[in-house]
């Protein structure tokens, strides 16, 4: 995280000597070469896309500051990109491994959100399987203004909304500005933050890295549909964030301090806070 931190928080250039020093340490590192080693030669990773019990390999390399042009993250994006049901959402796989994609099965719209999030931030949000991604999340949203996993079979719990796709789907729509502060979709899934505000500051839905529904998570999409900083779900979350700093300058994920988890919510708090 060292290496992200200097480039992306502090904003270094890739020839600065310590950007240098610790991108080879980061290139060097056990982490890295566990994960490179756990890669399939086509580019899936164990049970891959199936990740909420596992590591999220290629998460984790998108987050040490690895992209396109890397050859591991590379392979598992092609991959990602077929692996993909025919409406253009994305499922959990059935087995220990990877398997077709079952139309009958329906899509999970947390995997949905968080896969075509990550191959956006690649770059390749304009790839036909990102724009058909883009397009069933658009026109699947739940009476009560969330997404839930169509998957797991019929459902209209709202905590299911909140706690699944609803946080990363709004983020990718409103990173492809296909809707606004404005659209009709986006004021009932603000609506529903609403209603779960206490909860999200409570808890935030944290159970892992990828399924989790907290300020963290939530602020990016509100900034980016343009929502007014002074709107009260927005002030509440972030001072939520702010007040949750601990007395040596972290944020804690699930009751543990994180490099991972501070480095987020700094990214996020520079982004929302004039």
């Amino acid at each position: 995280m060292k290496y992200q931190t200097l480039v992306k928080l502090l904003g270094r250039s890739q020839d600065d000597p310590d950007v240098c020093h610790w991108r080879r340490r980061r290139d060097a590192s056990a982490l890295v070469a566990n994960i490179r080693a756990k890669q399939g030669h086509e580019g899936w990773f164990p049970c891959m896309p199936w990740m909420h019990i596992h590591k999220y390999y290629f998460h984790r390399l998108l987050e040490i500051g690895y992209d396109i042009k890397d050859d591991t993250v590379r392979r598992t994006a092609e991959q990602l990109l077929d692996y993909q049901l025919p409406d253009g959402g994305y499922m959990h796989p059935t087995g220990s491994r990877v398997n077709t994609p079952d139309p009958r099965k329906g899509w999970a719209a947390c995997m949905t959100g968080y896969v075509t999030k990550a191959l956006m931030d690649l770059g390749l949000k304009n790839r036909p399987q990102v724009r058909k991604a883009l397009g069933v999340m658009l026109n699947s949203q739940n009476f009560d203004g969330g997404w839930i996993c169509q998957q797991g079979g019929p459902c209209v719990d709202e905590s299911n909304c909140i706690i699944s796709g609803t946080p990363w789907i709004l983020v990718c729509l409103a990173q492809a500005r296909l809707i606004s502060h404005d659209s009709a979709i986006a004021k009932k899934a603000v609506a529903m933050f609403g209603r779960f505000k206490k909860d999200i500051i409570c808890h935030g839905y944290m159970h892992d890295r990828c399924y989790r529904c907290d300020e963290s998570l939530i602020l990016p999409s509100l900034h980016g549909l343009g929502m007014s900083k002074q709107h009260p779900l927005f002030k509440d979350l972030l001072k939520s964030l702010i007040d949750k700093q601990q007395s040596d300058g972290s944020w804690l994920f699930r009751g543990n301090r994180s490099a991972w988890y501070t480095t987020e919510v700094v990214k996020v708090l520079r982004e929302n806070i004039s």
